[in-house]
């Protein structure tokens, strides 16, 4: 099958992103070709697409996607003819244990990702989607999604009554947001817009403390959650650990999940230790933590948040809204 795919050329650049025709080869065992109706923007897919994460080579854009089904190796019976799929982020990590992989095999940076109408690939990177989820509401899950399901439930085992922080307004944090509150526990969120706390409150925010006005948000936190929070989803990295530390309480929880204000950090070791505190780091997670996602929500009133679709011939604009940070929700590229 023909398909037109999107590279980023090296060094990289969203001026340097070209389309090109290639051939989908027929499946062979174990494999199967899905036709791609949709795939979603990441922060890391940005960071290749510009070249702060270089490939050595010209390499298909975009991590996560939904399609169809359209032809079957010999021999794979996981899958059926017009399933409904989409991708996992850590193709190789299909149960237990983490594997050490980092990015290497991860799609749109260490191998070819989905920025294509027709891929051919092996059926074990892929689980079907939630029975009423449309395709672009399917893109979403496979990175943000799944890392909020996985920090709440897969390792936390977030109970009703229970207290979680979730900073900001990142796409993770939209969808740990309303995953906490579909099952009975309270959130506190931050953000430094009081629209965006708007629409957090909208989505089921139970309290919120805007960083701006509050450069010790982590203490006020802790104050108005009566002692501290039992958990905290830390997405922002060395620039919000201090905070998070401070918000929890003595025996809590902290999901480290990102590194969007750099890699590098100082740590107070004190309230690490006199609260003492359990930290976790979570990247994404397996294709099992998949299956139990979208088993999970078919029981769950989520949705994901879409802020704007885009045609693939857009591609370039969609990254460079991503970028800007002005979004609220997922950006999408569907056909």
């Amino acid at each position: 099958m023909r398909s037109s795919a999107i590279y980023v050329v090296p060094p990289g650049g969203l001026d340097n992103l070209v389309t090109r025709e290639i051939d989908a080869p027929d499946p062979q065992p174990g494999e199967v070709t899905i036709e791609v109706h949709a795939n979603s923007l990441n922060h890391h897919d940005v960071l290749v697409a510009s070249g702060a994460i270089t490939t050595d080579s010209p390499r298909i854009l975009l991590s996560d996607a939904a399609g169809e089904v359209v032809a079957i190796g010999d021999g794979e019976s996981q899958f059926s003819l017009a399933d409904r799929v989409m991708t996992t982020y850590l193709p190789h990590w299909q149960h237990g244990k983490p594997t050490v992989d980092g990015f290497a095999n991860s799609p749109g940076d260490g191998v070819d990702g989905y920025a294509r109408r027709f891929v051919t690939m092996p059926a074990a990177a892929l689980t079907l989607i939630p029975q009423d989820y449309s395709y672009a509401e399917a893109a979403t899950l496979p990175t943000a999604g799944l890392s909020a399901w996985r920090a709440l439930f897969s390792t936390a085992a977030l109970r009703p009554g229970q207290t979680v922080l979730v900073p900001g307004s990142s796409t993770v944090s939209l969808f740990a947001i309303q995953l906490a509150r579909a099952v009975g526990a309270h959130v506190v969120g931050t953000s430094s817009s009081p629209d965006k706390i708007d629409k957090l409150v909208g989505l089921g925010v139970d309290l919120a403390v805007n960083y701006r006005e509050n450069p010790d948000w982590g203490l006020e936190v802790f104050r108005l959650a009566g002692n501290g929070v039992d958990h905290v989803l830390d997405i922002g990295g060395p620039a919000t650990f201090d905070q998070s530390l401070a918000a929890v309480k003595v025996g809590g929880r902290i999901a480290a999940l990102g590194i969007m204000s750099g890699a590098s950090s100082t740590v107070d070791f004190t309230p690490l230790l006199t609260k003492q505190v359990t930290i976790e780091g979570l990247l994404v997670g397996s294709k099992e933590h998949q299956e139990e996602m979208v088993a999970g929500l078919e029981g769950l009133a989520v949705r994901p948040v879409i802020d704007s679709k885009y045609p693939y011939d857009r591609l370039a604009d969609a990254l460079r809204h991503q970028q800007s940070g002005r979004h609220f929700g997922k950006l999408v590229v569907a056909s």
